[in-house]
């Protein structure tokens, strides 16, 4: 899930995002995640990707990124000891040199200070985000999600902190300056993963195995309730760019505009006036995007039926 997480968060901003990387030219597979540019040979952030990369990422000029995650279990040596192993033999096996990798563990339980001091660990200044350099070479981030700021760029991985008010105020940042809104994926992760953290689903022994299409489906299911609970005097004031993003939620199917355009228009016809005659649901049938669209604009000012598909202008 924070693999998912990242890579509708990232993605769109040109940031590849890789689950199971093959550290080795063949099997076995580890359980890392890899973050790097999809232009390759850049050494610098977009703005658009700075803005959306969590503290302890945004500052590594390097092309690569090597993540391990300890989300459900304390960081110990064995972790520091399998980092070492993924970045020597990823480094090979990706022929990268060694300003082209960073290896990182992000942690959602924060380590106590004596294991920190043992490894050598510093902070770097920056809240939550520790180096050490190891005799292998390179050099080892720590990023523990409960001490990152409270930060709209560090929201959406303190999702997975280990403290539930870390949990909520990361989601009340998310909610605050709207970054639900910043892709339809995006959106259907975060208020799937909101809905099982407060409804505490996943601390439920048969629920481990949870797949982030399950969650976006709750999301999904979310939205959808949303539409059908908001009173209609209010569904049908709200402003074009709200008004947009419930229909764009109301489907989910990134293919299927077209599909989704015209069960909106349909369901939006429903409310308003009732049963929706065979020649009006013909009409919606045949239509093309632009056309729905339109109708589905003209019914916020519409009195009757006739008028959302009226010629005139």
């Amino acid at each position: 899930m924070v693999g998912e997480t990242l890579k509708v968060l990232l993605e769109p901003v040109g940031i590849e995002v890789r689950m199971e990387v093959p550290v080795v030219p063949a099997p076995p597979v580890a359980d890392l995640i890899l973050i790097q540019r999809k232009k390759m040979g850049e050494r610098s952030w977009t703005k658009d990707q700075f803005l959306r990369l969590a503290d302890g990422l945004r500052d590594l000029d390097a092309e690569q990124i090597l993540v391990e995650l300890k989300i459900t279990e304390s960081l110990n040596e064995d972790a520091l000891m399998q980092l070492s192993i993924y970045d020597h033999l990823y480094l090979k096996a990706a022929q990268l040199k060694r300003h082209q990798l960073r290896s990182v563990i992000i942690s959602s339980i924060t380590s106590r200070k004596e294991f920190l001091a043992h490894h050598l660990f510093m902070p770097i200044g920056t809240a939550g985000v520790y180096e050490s350099k190891p005799t292998w070479g390179g050099v080892v981030r720590l990023i523990f999600l409960n001490e990152l700021a409270d930060t709209p760029q560090n929201a959406p991985m303190k999702c997975f902190a280990s403290r539930l008010d870390e949990q909520k105020k990361a989601f009340a940042t998310i909610n605050h300056v709207g970054l639900f809104k910043l892709s339809e994926a995006f959106g259907q992760v975060i208020v799937g993963l909101w809905r099982m953290k407060m409804e505490n689903i996943m601390e439920v022994p048969e629920m481990e195995e949870i797949t982030p299409e399950y969650v976006m489906q709750l999301g999904k299911e979310w939205f959808e309730s949303m539409l059908d609970a908001t009173p209609e005097e209010k569904l049908f004031s709200l402003p074009k760019f709200e008004h947009r993003l419930l229909q764009e939620h109301r489907d989910g199917e990134k293919d299927g505009e077209k599909k989704g355009e015209a069960k909106i228009l349909l369901r939006q016809l429903q409310r308003r006036f009732g049963t929706v005659p065979e020649w009006a649901n013909e009409k919606i049938a045949k239509a093309d995007l632009p056309s729905l669209e339109e109708w589905s604009l003209r019914l916020l000012d519409a009195q009757t039926l006739e008028a959302v598909f009226s010629d005139k202008v």
